[in-house]
């Protein structure tokens, strides 16, 4: 339901600089690592805070990191998901596929390369 909401808003993740994870929990007797919390937007809001950027904070008296949301970057170099949408492998069994991949690739599109990349994207 959760990644529903994210595609039907066409959310994607921002990335993040600081700690990898923002959350750890005992499973098991096996201490866990995980990032739960993210940072959002769709692309209108990118392309109106270009040099937004998520932070994760350190804190020691929780399990769960605070996430900060700073409109102004101020250099700091975010650390972006490999991969803000789902590839579905079974879309490669389409004989189709590569022939709307490579098209839509070879595309010119004006505009920060993120918005370019998003733009060619959302037409696959």
């Amino acid at each position: 339901m959760f990644r529903e909401v994210l595609d039907h808003c066409a959310f994607v993740d921002r990335g993040y600089s600081g700690p990898d994870f923002t959350w750890h929990g005992w499973r098991r007797g096996e201490l866990i690592w995980e990032r739960l919390d993210h940072g959002v937007a769709n692309y209108e809001w990118i392309a109106c805070f270009l040099t937004a950027r998520v932070q994760h904070l350190h804190c020691y008296t929780s399990d769960h990191r605070p996430i900060v949301l700073y409109l102004n970057s101020n250099g700091e170099k975010q650390k972006w998901r490999r991969k803000p949408f789902r590839f579905e492998s079974m879309w490669v069994a389409n004989p189709g596929c590569k022939v709307v991949i490579n098209d839509t690739w070879a595309d010119s599109v004006v505009g920060n390369p993120m918005f370019a990349a998003t733009t060619k994207l959302k037409k696959c």
